[in-house]
């Protein structure tokens, strides 16, 4: 089963595909502002205007959570995540 989304204006104009299975959604559930009372969406998640892409440069490693692959990605911008 697949869900879609009504993503926003700036999600659309960079191409986001709206459409997840839905193993790839979670419930929603909002933070602890007493446990987290500095912390803005702005600072955890930024949607803003960037055009920039990233590319892969290479898969440095993986493991296994819950049965799934989790990959480690070494970007093009220099991070590894």
């Amino acid at each position: 089963a697949a869900y879609t989304l009504d993503l926003p204006p700036e999600l659309v104009k960079r191409k986001l595909h709206p459409t997840f299975h839905v193993s790839l959604l979670r419930e929603y559930i909002e933070s602890d502002d007493s446990k987290f009372p500095d912390r803005r969406l702005e600072d955890v998640l930024s949607l803003g205007e960037e055009t920039f892409e990233k590319t892969v440069n290479e898969i440095v490693g993986y493991k296994w959570d819950n049965g799934e692959p989790v990959f480690f990605v070494n970007w093009s911008d220099g991070l590894t995540t």
